[in-house]
C-alpha cells in the first residue's frame, strides 16, 4: 500500500553492486529484500540518465512497515564518482541523509552499521531539537549513502510501538541549503506542504553529530526546518542551513553514487509539476513509468535549485 500525497514512500540510491550494498544495509538495519529487477529506461529518464544502460535494483524494506523502502541501483560496468564527493555536512547542494530511528539502542546499531562499512564524522551526540531531545549519529559509506540514526530521549517516541527491529523505516531525508528562506518558501508557500517542526541553535559545548569542528561549532547558528504535505514527520524533508561559508555542490547528480531522489505518490501530477516549475524547479517528464513492484503511474522528475530530485508518481491502475 503506496501513501499518496503524505510523503515521500522511498529513497533511491546508485551504489556500485546493490548486491553487496543491500548484504551490508540488511545485515546493520533488518531491512529486507523485497523486489529486484532491471531498470526501466522511463526510470532513469526521471534521473538524468539516457541511452538505457543495462542497470538493476534492489528494494528494501522494514519487514512490518510498507513504507520508507530504500532503492539501490547500479549500473553495468564502472561504477561512477560519489555525489557530494569530499564535502562536509556544512556544504549546500544534494540530498544529504535519510533517517532512521535507533528502536532499541543506537550504540548497538551504530555498531552494527560500522561491522557494515559505514563510518562516522563525529560520536554519537545528546542534543535538544525543541520540543524533543534526542542522540544521533551520522553513518556514511563508500557510495556516499549516509543516514542519521537518531534515538529518541524525551518525550518518549510514540506511534513506533507495532515497529520491530534495531531501526525504524526511512522516515525523513536532510539535505543542506545554502539559503533557508528560499528553500523554506519552495516547500512551504509553493508546495503548499506544512511545518512539521523549526528550530535554530548554536552547539553551545562544541559537541555535535555533524562533524563540526568543537571548537568553532559554539559560534555557528544551525537553523533546522522539516516540512510534509500532512505536517507529519512521516517521509519529510528536513532543509539545514549552517552560518557559515561552504563549498556548493548542487550540480552534482545520477549516475553517480550516493542519495540520488525521493519518490512521492501524488494524486494530481500535473499540479506538482506546475508548481515546481513556479518554484524554480527544472522538470522532467511526465512520462510513463512502471513502478516495481507497485504498478503502472506517470512520472515527472522535479530538481531543486540546490538539486535535490523529487520524483512524483500518479497512478494510472492497480498494481
Amino acid at each position: 500500500m503506496i501513501s499518496t500525497d503524505n510523503g515521500f514512500q522511498e529513497a533511491v540510491g546508485f551504489v556500485a553492486d546493490i548486491d553487496a550494498s543491500g548484504a551490508r544495509i540488511t545485515a546493520a538495519t533488518g531491512f529486507v529484500e523485497i523486489y529486484r529487477g532491471e531498470v526501466p529506461d522511463a526510470a532513469l529518464k526521471l534521473l538524468g540518465i539516457t541511452g538505457s544502460p543495462e542497470t538493476r535494483e534492489l528494494l528494501l524494506s522494514h519487514p512490518t512497515v510498507p513504507r520508507g523502502h530504500i532503492r539501490l541501483l547500479s549500473l553495468a560496468g564502472e561504477p561512477a564518482g560519489v555525489i557530494r564527493d569530499g564535502a562536509q555536512a556544512w556544504d549546500s547542494g544534494a540530498l544529504f541523509d535519510v533517517n532512521l530511528r535507533a528502536l532499541e539502542s543506537i550504540d548497538d546499531l551504530h555498531a552494527a552499521m560500522g561491522r557494515n562499512g559505514f563510518v562516522s564524522p563525529a560520536p554519537i551526540t545528546s542534543f535538544d531539537f525543541d520540543p524533543v531531545s534526542v542522540r544521533e549519529v551520522l553513518e556514511r559509506d563508500g557510495d556516499g549513502l549516509c543516514f542519521a540514526l537518531m534515538e529518541r530521549v524525551r518525550p518518549p517516541l510514540a506511534g513506533y510501538e507495532h515497529v520491530a527491529g534495531p531501526a525504524s523505516w526511512v522516515f525523513n531525508a536532510t539535505q543542506i541549503v545554502s539559503d533557508f528562506s528560499v528553500a523554506r518558501s519552495f516547500y512551504v508557500d509553493q508546495l503548499g506542504w506544512k511545518v512539521v517542526q523549526e528550530a535554530s541553535w548554536k552547539h553551545a559545548d562544541g559537541r555535535n553529530c555533524m562533524g563540526l569542528p568543537v571548537g568553532l561549532a559554539p559560534d555557528i547558528l544551525v537553523t533546522v526546518g522539516v516540512y510534509q504535505a500532512q505536517g507529519r514527520m512521516e517521509g519529510s524533508v528536513e532543509i539545514i542551513r549552517f552560518d557559515c561559508d561552504g563549498l556548493d555542490f548542487s550540480a552534482d547528480a545520477p549516475p553517480k553514487r550516493g542519495w540520488a531522489a525521493l519518490r512521492f505518490a501524488v494524486s494530481n501530477l500535473s499540479e506538482f509539476q506546475a508548481l515546481a516549475e513556479q518554484g524554480g524547479c527544472k522538470t522532467i517528464g511526465p512520462v510513463p513509468v512502471h513502478w516495481a513492484p507497485h504498478g503502472d503511474f506517470r512520472a515527472v522528475a522535479a530538481i531543486t535549485p540546490w538539486g535535490v530530485r523529487l520524483e512524483a508518481f500518479e497512478s494510472v491502475g492497480s498494481g
